[in-house]
């Protein structure tokens, strides 16, 4: 079976050789990394959908369940999310529609308001994530222990260099 990213890999195949110095193996491994990255959201975001929820809903949802109160701020989660403040607003209306939050005045300042996950949104995240956590393990099972801990290892050391880069301005 021909993988999905076969035609990446011709193009550049016919790319070095055609182009004296093309940097084949840096932009191969860039050009994979970006495909995994698209095929791991088409994948999940397939998952998601069957189950009537998207991605961002799905953040927002996990980010209030790792509160410890199951209660957050609608401008923590806009921070959590990396969303404005509107688009926060957007998502706690969807969420509250469905019944997974309900929002609430502070009991010491009635002017901050908080996000809580309801008894609902709990359910809905159990009934959630054990098919994701199978469709994960499947997944990362094809590499070993030591396969995984590698690329966790060489993920972390590019992305700390990424940190560290400025892109030149034209």
């Amino acid at each position: 079976m021909e993988s999905s990213f076969s035609p990446i890999e011709q193009m550049l195949n016919f790319r070095a050789k055609r182009q004296k110095n093309f940097p084949y193996q840096e932009i191969l491994l860039t050009r994979l990394c970006m495909h995994m990255h698209s095929k791991l959201l088409e994948n999940r975001n397939k998952m998601l959908k069957a189950q009537g929820i998207n991605e961002t809903l799905f953040m927002a949802l996990i980010t209030l369940d790792a509160q410890e109160s199951h209660s957050i701020q609608p401008s923590e989660l806009s921070a959590a999310l990396g969303s404005s403040r509107t688009n926060a607003t957007r998502i706690a209306d969807e969420l509250e529609k469905k019944g997974w939050i309900e929002r609430r005045e502070s009991r010491n300042d009635r002017r901050c308001l908080h996000l809580h996950l309801t008894e609902a949104g709990v359910e809905f995240l159990n009934q959630l994530l054990p098919p994701q956590h199978k469709c994960l393990h499947f997944l990362w099972s094809t590499l070993d222990a030591d396969e995984q801990q590698q690329l966790e290892t060489l993920t972390r050391k590019l992305l700390t260099r990424l940190d560290q880069m400025e892109v030149p301005e034209p």
